[in-house]
Order: structure tokens, then C-alpha cells, then sequence
């Protein structure tokens, strides 16, 4: 080799910016052949650094401790007296358990061993899993624990996750995570591809300690909160991750390799010596009572509202929802966003009944999904509609994942009572594979009927060329609605190669022009989509360079079923890095077309509507942004952008920042500029977002959330106090008060309301 890795790589940095900004004074107004032979220029330039960095890149900082992994064991050691929660690992059956400590990194050094011990034992008895951890530690005055919430951010927090594979199938199975403050985080693994639903909620419990040593903790994890078989040895999958956000290093004792990692089940270890332990088959009764004051157009009215949720496990995985009167005043508000497209913005799920199970439900893409269930108890407005009940049947048996859900909702805001029903099966094949249908429906007592079918497929391998992640899959749907015969078919296929080194992602998708199922979304109508994408993220070896991030192509083609283009974006990322304390860096170029087949309203101030006239636009744009390391105490991301825009220019900041006083209080905002100029017309749109977690502990914490915009001009308070009693029981408190900027911001609409929530298990 003539010259270091290190010199190479500042070559082709320094060759990157300067190919990236040439572009910069082209006008859009180019033509097709010159700018076609330009990008292709600049991609061979790209192609060129790629394949040269790969044959210089194989330096020693890349792998040269990488070795297969031996299958790994642990026994978990039984008990006859429970134990007593306090983080201390003081008892003395502890010191009679079988330990293991052997992790290896995942990052920074992918298969060194970790630079601090730590210490994993696992003890039972006929009732709960103990898990007890030690991670030692040689400057525990730098421990970082900032997350006190359940469920809140533990990702750059010093963390520790268990894995349990409790059917042993190396497809799904259940994570628990804490952090040293003994805030939790759990979920459910699904789908064989790791997928995660974090928003499955178990009772377990956990104490944590900090002393001179590091940090240690105790789990305890009742049998009734798992499922698995009905076997009296069981031996489950298992696997351990620790990570120390000071050092961005993630260690973990099986599956450490970078392609593979926590939830890849394939390659997690075995818990072996469970014997004679109590099945998962408990009952789960939840009544709920609330009251409050309501405060609208200056009328008070009082509010009173009980109900109830039932769990009823019909088989050792596979568990009944029943809810009646269902309730969901502790949910946070919407995010109010100004919408510069001439599509539907999709809103993500919130309510927790709707949330646990959803991974089961999961078919198509979020925008365009046959089953979307934000559309039962919502109206189009965002007004919420009663649900008077409903039942989900969710869970596996055998080889079958299956998800069935029935709700009713009462007539309100314009809307019909209605019925929603959805069926959804999965059958597991291959080792992380699948088939699957689906069948929802919809009827009102307006006599209204909507139906929609679907059938879809994914093949899943992490032994693709020896050793690495391969997903191809796909979907064809129907939606029956009555006389209409053309356009209602929908399908895609999609394939996937997401790999540490390199990611390819390649996407067909056809939306017919009459595909409109009323229980599900899509957010456009009548179109074939063709796209694709490159990622390549080599570790050189720089100096405080983690690696580097080079994106030669992400393209989207959008054509009617004509094949009539209606929108092309086409995007390079031609140089970013992630340094080796987790900043990052991107710098993006995007050519867009679009065509309007009619005139498009983008925004209305107090001028009067900006109208952007039908016909073709093409144009540039540019983009730059910066990520502050997530662990510190102030974290900020900016991104910032520039360029035309339609018949216009636009330029646009969006900058997001935390600030961690402590572990008790963290305060975070959001902002959202755009300076757009459209033909004579010029305006400004604006947006703000904040929120703040004032906790006391794991189980009593409050968040207040605060939003404005511009186009709506109200600003919207939302206030939740939250404590947990013991765990399954909850206490909320909530204040929503909707305000009106133009005047003064007198209050719209206010309400406070008072929830509680008890569980009852036999």
C-alpha cells in the first residue's frame, strides 16, 4: 500500500466536498441531457471512492478480532424464599448462582473484549425470575443516569437489557431494559426480523444501586407477566446487552457481531435449569373511574365516566382484550404540524389499547395499510369519538400469530355508530420467515360497508452470503366497495439488504386509483412507486471518526397507472460522518419534480390564500445537519435547508433541543422556520413544540406539553401527573387548555380530569 488508510480517506474527504458543492450554482432550469450527464459524472466519482475505500479500508482498526461465537448457557439456580428487592445482591444464595461475564463489544471495537466486568446471575423460584446484574465500573462518578421516567429515553443512559426467548423459536420473545436510577423500559420482539413493539407494558419490577464499584441491580419477572409452553424443563433463549453512554460502548454476551446485535434471537444464548415453574395463565380485571370540569364558550360542565378492561389468557400465549367504555384522557395531544404537501399527514397510534398487540396487526406500510387504528374513535377533525367496546384476540398458537379485534364506536361529531372488525394471520415459516392474510370491515348504521382483503409474505436470513441480513417481502390487497369494479387493488414488494457496512433497499408499490379502505390509510391515490437507496458507512480509521456515511443514491419515482410521472426525487448524501463521541454530520443535494394537475393551496395567512399554479415544477434544493452526542446535557439537532422550491425558493431551519438539568427535571423544545417564496408571494410558516418532565421518581413523574403554529394560531397546554402505586395501578391527573393567540390568548376550551385505574389478578 503507497499510502495510510488515514491519508486515503482525507483524499477522498476533501474530493467528496468538493464534487458535493459544485453543483450548487447549476440552475434548475438545466436541461434533461446536461444534468443527466452531470450526476452521472459525479456518481462515477463516488462509485470510484467506494470501491477503492473498500480495498484500503481493511485496516487493523476494522475487524481483526472477529471470531465465530460458541453457542452460550446459563443456569438459572432455584430458590425457596423470594427475594428481597433492594439493588444490593447482599443474599447468599447470589453468591451460590452460576455467574457469567464473558461480553465482547459490538461497538466501538466490534469483537474486543469489553473494557469494564460485568456480572450476570439468574435465580427462581415457582413464582418470579430473578435476574440480578453487576456492572463494575472504574470511574462510577461518570456513570450517566439521567432518565427517571418508565418508558422514557434509557438509549443514552448507561443501560443494561435482558432478552428472553420464552418459546425458545428464535423469532419472538420479550426485552426488559433499565438504567441506574431503576427506570424500565419494555416490549415485545416480533416477526423475525427483531422487530419491537415498545409499547407492550408488563408488571415486573426492578431496584438499582450506585456505589463505588459501578451499578447494580435486581429484576424480578413474574412467570404470570410471560408466556411459553407447557413443558415442566423449560430452556428459553436468553441474551444480555450493557451499554456505557461515556464511552459509546455497547457490550453484550452473545450476538455481538455488528450485522446481528440484541434482537437478533437467532444467536442469543440458553437459559437452561427452570423446572416445576407457574405458567403464565393469569386474569386480569382493570376497572377505571374519572371526574373533572370541562370549560368551553363559557359553559362549565361536569364529567363522570367509569369502565373497565379485561386480559383473559385463553392459552398460554395467545390473551383476550375485552374494553368497555373505553377511555383515554391520559393520552398526550397531537402534535399540531403545518402541512406543505397536498397529502394527508399520518399521525402515530397513542392510545394503549390500541397499542399493545399492534405489531401483530402490521401489514402493508404505515401509508398504506388496509388496518389503521387510529381511524376507530377519531374523526377526521381529530375530535374523539366514544368507543362503547370492543374485544382483541392477540398472541400465538403453534406456529400462528394471530390478531382479531372488534370494536363499536356511539354516533358523534358527524360520525355514524360504527363497527370495525379485523382479522389478522401470520404463519411462521423458515427459520425468521412468514405468510400472512388479512380482512378488515367496516359498517355503520347508515348501512355503509367497506371491506378490504390482503395477502403478504417476508423471507428473512442473517446467513445470506455467509453471514449477513437479507428481507425480501411483499403484499397484494383488495378494497370491496360496492359499485366500483377498477382501481381497488393495492400490492408491493419490497427488497432489503441492511448491513453495518452496507445497506441497499430496492421498492415497487402500486396503489390503484380507487384503493380506499375506510379502516386503514393511504396517503395517495392511484400511483406506481419505484425506489431505491444506497448506504455506505465505512470505518476508516481517522482519528475521532466513528465512521463515515455516503449515500451515492436515494431515489423515488411516483407515476400514475399510466406511467405518467408525476413526482421524481433524487436524492445524494455524497459526505457525513459519525464521530467517535456520537455527533453527526450530513450533507444532502435533492433534485424534485412534480406535476400538478391542478392548483395546489399551500398555505393561507392573513394576505389570502398562496396558491401554486397547476404544471410541472423541477428544482434543487440542498440540506445540512448536526447531531450533538445524545448523552450530554444539552443535545441539539439542527437541520438546515436551502434552495428553489416549486415556482419559488424556500429556506427552512428545524431545531430540536434537550436540556438535562438532572435526573428530576429535562426540558426539550422544538422548532420549525420555513421562508418560502412562491411566484409574487412571500410568507413564513412557524412552528414550536415543547415539553417538560418534571419526575420524582419511576412511578410519580408529570410532563407538560406545549405547542403553537402560525397557521392555526392557538396555542395548546396539555399537563399529565402520573403515579404508580404499585405497579398495574395507575393514578393520572390532566389539564388540557386550548388558547388564542390573536386575542390576547384568551382560553378556547380547558379541562381537568382526575383517572384512576386498579388491577386485579387472580
Amino acid at each position: 500500500m503507497l499510502i495510510s488508510p488515514e491519508h486515503f480517506w482525507y483524499i477522498s474527504v476533501k474530493s467528496l466536498i468538493i464534487t458535493s458543492f459544485y453543483p450548487i450554482n447549476i440552475q434548475p432550469k438545466v436541461s434533461v441531457m446536461r444534468l443527466t450527464r452531470f450526476m452521472t459524472a459525479q456518481q462515477n466519482i463516488i462509485i470510484s471512492l467506494i470501491f477503492l475505500s473498500v480495498m484500503v479500508c481493511n485496516n487493523p482498526a476494522h475487524g481483526q478480532n472477529i471470531r465465530e461465537e460458541a453457542p452460550k448457557k446459563i443456569q438459572a439456580y432455584a430458590i425457596d424464599t423470594p427475594i428481597r428487592l433492594d439493588g444490593k445482591l447482599t443474599e447468599p444464595v447470589w453468591s451460590s448462582a452460576e455467574s457469567v461475564s464473558d461480553f465482547t463489544q459490538r461497538e466501538l471495537v466490534e469483537g474486543d473484549p469489553a473494557t469494564e466486568k460485568t456480572e450476570v446471575k439468574i435465580l427462581y423460584d415457582r413464582h418470579n425470575l430473578y435476574i440480578g446484574v453487576m456492572c463494575y465500573d472504574s470511574e462510577p462518578e461518570k456513570i450517566i443516569h439521567t432518565e427517571l421516567r418508565r418508558d422514557g429515553e434509557l438509549d443514552h443512559d448507561d443501560n443494561f437489557t435482558v432478552v428472553l426467548d420464552t418459546f425458545n423459536d428464535k423469532r419472538s420473545g420479550f426485552f426488559f431494559r433499565i438504567n441506574p436510577n431503576g427506570a424500565w423500559l419494555d416490549g415485545k420482539i416480533t416477526g423475525g426480523n427483531g422487530e419491537v413493539n415498545e409499547n407492550w407494558n408488563g408488571v415486573w419490577e426492578v431496584s438499582t444501586k450506585i456505589h463505588d464499584q459501578g451499578w447494580c441491580a435486581e429484576m424480578l419477572i413474574p412467570f404470570k407477566t410471560l408466556r411459553f409452553t407447557n413443558n415442566g424443563i423449560q430452556n428459553w433463549g436468553i441474551n444480555f446487552r450493557r451499554e456505557i453512554a461515556r464511552k459509546k460502548e455497547e457490550m453484550l454476551w452473545s450476538s455481538w457481531k455488528r450485522d446481528d446485535g440484541i434482537m437478533q434471537l437467532t444467536k442469543a444464548g440458553t437459559l437452561t435449569g427452570l423446572t416445576d415453574v407457574q405458567r403464565g395463565k393469569q386474569i386480569e380485571f382493570k376497572p377505571f373511574a374519572l371526574g373533572g370540569l370541562e370549560h368551553e364558550n363559557s359553559e362549565l360542565d361536569r364529567t363522570f365516566k367509569y369502565g373497565f378492561d379485561v386480559k383473559y389468557p385463553v392459552t398460554s400465549d395467545l390473551t383476550l382484550d375485552l374494553t368497555t367504555l373505553t377511555d383515554f384522557a391520559q393520552v398526550e395531544s397531537d402534535q399540531n404540524m403545518i402541512n406543505l404537501t397536498r397529502f394527508s399527514l399520518h399521525y402515530p397510534e397513542k392510545r394503549d389499547f390500541f397499542l399493545e398487540g399492534a405489531e401483530t396487526f402490521d401489514f402493508g406500510s404505515p401509508y398504506t395499510t388496509p388496518y389503521y387504528s387510529r381511524r376507530i374513535g377519531i374523526a377526521p377533525d381529530g375530535e374523539q369519538v366514544p368507543i362503547l367496546g370492543g374485544a382483541k384476540l392477540t398472541g400465538k398458537a403453534g406456529s400462528y400469530n394471530l390478531g382479531i379485534l372488534n370494536m363499536q364506536t356511539d354516533d358523534k361529531a358527524g360520525q355514524p355508530s360504527s363497527n370495525y372488525s379485523v382479522i389478522r394471520v401470520k404463519k411462521d415459516i423458515l427459520k425468521q420467515s412468514y405468510v400472512g392474510i388479512i380482512a378488515t370491515n367496516l359498517y355503520d348504521t347508515d348501512k355503509h360497508k367497506n371491506q378490504a382483503f390482503g395477502a403478504d409474505f417476508s423471507y428473512s436470513t442473517n446467513t445470506f452470503l455467509s453471514n449477513k441480513n437479507l428481507v425480501v417481502g411483499g403484499y397484494v390487497a383488495e378494497n370491496n366497495i360496492t359499485g366500483v369494479e377498477h382501481g381497488t387493488r393495492a400490492g408491493r414488494f419490497l427488497a432489503s439488504y441492511p448491513n453495518d457496512l452496507l445497506g441497499i433497499n430496492l421498492l415497487y408499490h402500486a396503489v390503484g386509483d380507487n384503493y380506499d379502505p375506510e379502516t386503514g390509510y393511504v396517503r395517495r391515490n392511484g400511483i406506481k412507486q419505484y425506489s431505491g437507496s444506497v448506504n455506505y458507512t465505512p470505518r476508516p480509521g481517522i482519528p475521532y471518526i466513528r465512521k463515515l456515511w455516503i449515500s451515492p443514491i436515494n431515489f423515488n419515482y411516483y407515476t400514475d397507472m399510466h406511467n405518467r410521472l408525476l413526482t421524481r426525487t433524487v436524492r445524494y448524501t455524497p459526505f457525513g460522518f459519525n464521530t467517535m463521541s456520537e455527533w453527526e454530520f450530513r450533507f444532502n443535494m435533492e433534485e424534485t419534480y412534480e406535476f400538478l394537475d391542478e392548483d395546489f393551496e399551500i398555505f393561507e395567512d392573513k394576505d389570502g390564500h398562496v396558491i401554486i399554479p397547476q404544471g410541472s415544477y423541477t428544482w434543487w434544493s440542498y440540506s445540512t445537519s448536526i447531531e450533538s452526542n445524545p448523552s450530554n446535557p444539552v443535545v441539539f439537532d439542527v437541520n438546515y435547508v436551502w434552495g428553489d422550491f416549486f415556482n419559488g425558493q424556500r429556506d427552512a431551519v428545524e431545531l430540536e433541543c434537550d436540556f438535562k438539568i438532572n435526573q428530576h427535571f429535562t426540558f426539550s423544545s422544538d422548532i420549525q422556520y420555513n421562508s418560502i417564496k412562491s411566484g409574487s408571494r412571500e410568507f413564513d410558516t412557524k412552528e414550536f413544540g415543547g415539553r417538560i418532565n418534571v419526575n420524582i421518581s419511576p412511578r410519580l413523574t408529570s410532563r407538560t406539553f406545549l405547542q403553537w403554529n402560525n397557521e392555526s394560531k392557538e396555542m395548546n397546554m396539555n399537563l399529565l401527573i402520573h403515579f404508580i402505586p404499585k405497579i398495574g395501578n395507575d393514578v393520572y391527573l390532566v389539564y388540557n387548555q386550548l388558547l388564542d393567540s390573536e386575542r390576547d390568548y384568551k382560553t378556547i376550551y380547558s379541562t381537568g380530569i382526575a383517572k384512576i385505574s386498579y388491577l386485579i389478578s387472580f
